[in-house]
């Protein structure tokens, strides 16, 4: 394990409903205890944590480690992206579906902070509008699901995003989209598509039970034109990972994907832009400290 004497500690007190503060100040004791020298660094806004995290980069600090959940994470990747600076992680999230996927989520305090400290591994991000993007880019259903439980404040944990799909499911309508693989064009009516880097969205649903973060492509999940109700007995199918194996379902992967037609791209969780989008794999660009990368594959 690569010997650490300094980090910079990233925290979203609010994250995980108020969990992350008590958790950051145990992780900031345990690193003191270590004998870690560690800089505190707690932004009121997404804006104010980006602007830190780039800070920290431009510094050329070794480690910033970052105590929050996946919006958290993926602003810290998004300062991080092709530098030197390795990004540790205590997850405190709600849907925690990055720190998920690298192999971050459990453990008691003292063992994720023990992974933070860990030697860095490369991972792939995907770059869509000139962002990286650690987990995903998705088109069509689940933007509204998204949008509808980042307004939500109940229930807590990963049950908000499957309250979230009950509630949005009623306004669901397939749309027509120009989807490009590496060049092949597909025409294709979709409920949904989501270009995926790591495994999981919606609170730990396997949308893409085979995407591997450091293969140096993107996997692809179409789900075509479900009715509502196939739609709500499909979604623990998706939870599994079986989902794959639907006859409306289609599943691709590819270094370069282009998704033409109406409405709105999310990516880990936020506003990406309107469509037309271009999404790249960017192998390697992000140093993760002791992330494992086995694909979770289906249930």
């Amino acid at each position: 394990m690569a010997v650490v004497s300094q980090v910079s500690l990233l925290v979203n007190p609010r994250a995980g409903g108020g969990r992350a503060g008590p958790v950051s100040k145990a992780v900031f004791a345990y690193l003191r205890d270590l004998g870690v020298e560690t800089e505190v660094l707690a932004p009121t806004s997404p804006e104010g944590a980006l602007g830190a995290a780039r800070q920290v980069s431009a510094m050329g600090a070794g480690r910033l480690l970052v105590v929050g959940g996946d919006g958290l994470i993926c602003l810290a990747a998004r300062a991080l992206a092709g530098g030197t600076t390795v990004l540790g992680v205590v997850a405190a999230g709600t849907g925690n579906d990055a720190a998920r996927a690298l192999g971050l989520l459990g453990g008691s305090l003292e063992e994720q902070a023990q992974r933070a400290l860990a030697d860095p591994v490369p991972i792939d991000l995907v770059v869509g509008s000139g962002q990286p993007v650690v987990t995903s880019a998705v088109c069509g259903f689940p933007t509204t699901v998204n949008e509808r439980a980042n307004r939500m404040r109940f229930p807590k944990g990963a049950s908000r995003y499957t309250l979230a799909t009950l509630l949005e499911v009623p306004r669901m309508a397939p749309a027509h989209y120009r989807l490009v693989l590496d060049g092949e064009v597909l025409e294709i009516g979709a409920a949904a598509i989501v270009v995926a880097n790591t495994a999981y969205f919606g609170g730990g649903m396997r949308i893409c039970p085979e995407a591997d973060p450091t293969d140096g492509l993107l996997d692809v999940c179409v789900i075509g034109d479900l009715g509502r109700l196939e739609l709500l007995r499909s979604l623990q199918q998706v939870r599994t990972g079986s989902h794959v194996d639907h006859p409306k379902v289609a599943m691709y992967r590819a270094g370069v994907v282009s998704v033409e037609g109406v409405g709105t791209v999310r990516a880990d969780g936020e506003q990406l832009g309107d469509l037309p989008v271009v999404l790249r794999a960017d192998p390697g660009a992000l140093l993760v400290a002791g992330a494992t990368t086995a694909t979770p594959g289906r249930r």
